[in-house]
Formats: C-alpha cells, structure tokens, sequence
C-alpha cells in the first residue's frame, strides 16, 4: 500500500481518437483498469490526457505529482528520436502529446520523481533521455496482426537480468507478459539499463542507473495479463515514491 494521500498522476495519449474509436475503446479499458488499480491501493489518482493540454498545460497538472504513471498508445513521432517517416506500420501521430509526455519525463528525472511507463510509456521515457527506437520490427511474438484490436495482444516470455529491481520485485528472472507492439528501445538513453528481453533478444524492460525510473514494453493492467503483475509494478511505484518523501 502506498503512503495516505500520495499523488499518483497516470498520463495518457489522448481522450479522442476519432480516427480509430474501437482502438480508443480498448485502450480506455487499460488506462482505466491501471487507474483502479491504484486507486485501490491508496493512491490519491488524476488521470490527464497529454494532447489535450499540451507541453505546459501537462507540466502544470502534474507539478504537485509524487509519481507517474505513463501509459499505451500510438507510436512517437520520429522526429522526437531523429527517426524518419514513411517506415513500415507506421499509424497516426499525436505530436503534442509526444511533445509533452517526453518534456514530463525529463522533468520527473531532474526532481527525481518515481516514473512507469507502460509499452509507449516505456519507449517514451528512452526517447526522452535522448535514446532511440527500432521502428518496426516482425509480428512474431510480439503482436497479433489481421485481427481486432481486442485480439492483438499475445502472450510471451520475457527474461529478466539477475539482481535488477524488476527481478527482484518479481521474485524471479522469468515471466510471461501480454503485449502488442511493432517498435522497441533500440540504443538506451543516458542512464538506462536494459534488464527484460524477448525470446528474439528485443528489449522489453528497462531502469534507470540512479533514478527511480522504470519502463515495461508489455501490458501488466491488459484484462488477460498475469493476476498481481500490475500490483507488483504499483507497489513497487509506491515504495519508490516512499523512499523519495521520506529523503526530501
């Protein structure tokens, strides 16, 4: 259980995808299941949309925040990470939202605010330490494609490197994730550590050297995912941001 009254602030991409509203749906479903989830632990919760209030406007909302959360969602602009357009699987684009969400990670790093990101939430925090993603990468085992998007997330191994803090939490150096992704963290941004891979060698976890900052590439809050594997993630969220209140 958290602290009585830390604020946890889970970030999102969008509320309005009127260009795919089942994908919408069904991203709500997590978003909202992640929230719940730590409501029911003692988190004081307030879910913002990043492309609705642009860099400033998410800056401002989550100032008082003792931690973060931020969650799935479309690819990151390449330009964020001096990619290029035009790469295979490319979708829709929030720029504003990339914008913001990467500008409230570098920030969380500078006051040493504990961070989760979740799949796009992962890669954004490496985009915003200045890494880089691998832009498309083959359906196996990592998606589930010509299907609804209900259907897309698959069921895999991740390894997890002996003596890392994920290791730990979870108490073990193997565990089955849900995920559905096309892009992985390709080079680590300054301060990170690969610590998960998939069978095909594709990073899926990372944490920061010194920083209370984590990313997963699967999906812990998916209705199928593991039972406890999201509370595994929110406690250890908890106790980070714990450690953080009692040094300040």
């Amino acid at each position: 259980m958290v602290d009585a009254a830390a604020r946890l602030v889970v970030v999102e991409v969008t509320t309005r995808r009127e260009n795919a509203p089942e994908y919408d749906a069904y991203v709500r479903t997590m978003i909202d299941r992640a929230a719940n989830e730590a409501r029911a632990t003692g988190w004081d919760v307030t879910q913002l949309s990043a492309a609705d209030l642009g860099v400033d406007g998410l800056l401002d909302a989550a100032d008082a925040a003792d931690a973060i959360v931020v969650m799935g969602g479309e690819d990151i602009d390449p330009q964020f990470y001096d990619g290029e357009r035009g790469y295979e699987g490319e979708g829709y684009h929030f720029e504003v939202a990339d914008a913001a969400q990467i500008e409230l990670v570098r920030r969380a790093a500078e006051r040493h605010v504990p961070v989760l990101g979740i799949c796009r939430g992962h890669q954004v925090i490496n985009v915003a330490l200045g890494g880089t993603l691998l832009q498309h990468v083959e359906a196996p085992g990592h998606r589930v494609i010509d299907l609804p998007v209900e259907y897309a997330l698959i069921e895999h191994p991740v390894s997890l490197e002996r003596g890392s803090r994920l290791a730990e939490r979870f108490g073990r150096e193997h565990v089955l994730v849900q995920s559905a992704h096309h892009q992985v963290v390709d080079k680590l941004g300054s301060g990170l550590t690969a610590v998960g891979w998939a069978h095909d060698g594709h990073i899926e976890a990372i944490e920061h050297e010194s920083l209370p900052i984590t990313g997963v590439q699967w999906h812990p809050e998916a209705l199928l995912a593991p039972t406890g594997q999201l509370r595994v993630l929110l406690d250890a969220l908890a106790a980070e941001t714990r450690a953080v209140l009692q040094r300040s």
